[in-house]
């Protein structure tokens, strides 16, 4: 299932530090199209390749590249990982997820 939105939005704290630094926020560009698309079969990617994470296997595999469907970080980054950790295949620690919940027959944005 394919969604768009120019609203869509990432945060990252690339250099890991989440108690005591603010999160860099990267928005949607590109238009709306491909803002999360979602593949059971693999996992969620935002962006066709802007953040893409991989459940498949019971991994917790991480791919990221910024500039095609959201914006670099302000120091110019394409990556919403540290420098010092590769740009595929990162493992991630953990993962939180935020969803709405809806009535049944409310508009899903």
């Amino acid at each position: 299932e394919y969604r768009g939105s120019v609203a869509a939005f990432l945060f990252t704290w690339p250099d890991g530090d989440v108690q005591n630094k603010k999160p860099i926020k990267v928005r949607k560009t590109g238009g709306s199209s491909m803002a999360c698309v979602d593949m059971p079969e693999v996992g969620p990617t935002f962006g066709m390749d802007g953040l893409s994470i991989s459940l498949a296997g019971g991994g917790q595999g991480a791919r990221c590249k910024l500039g095609p469907y959201f914006e670099r970080r302000p120091d110019g980054s394409n990556s919403l990982f540290s420098d010092n950790e590769r740009i595929t295949g990162t493992q991630l620690e953990y993962m939180h997820v935020y969803v709405g919940v809806y009535e049944e027959g409310e508009y899903v944005p």
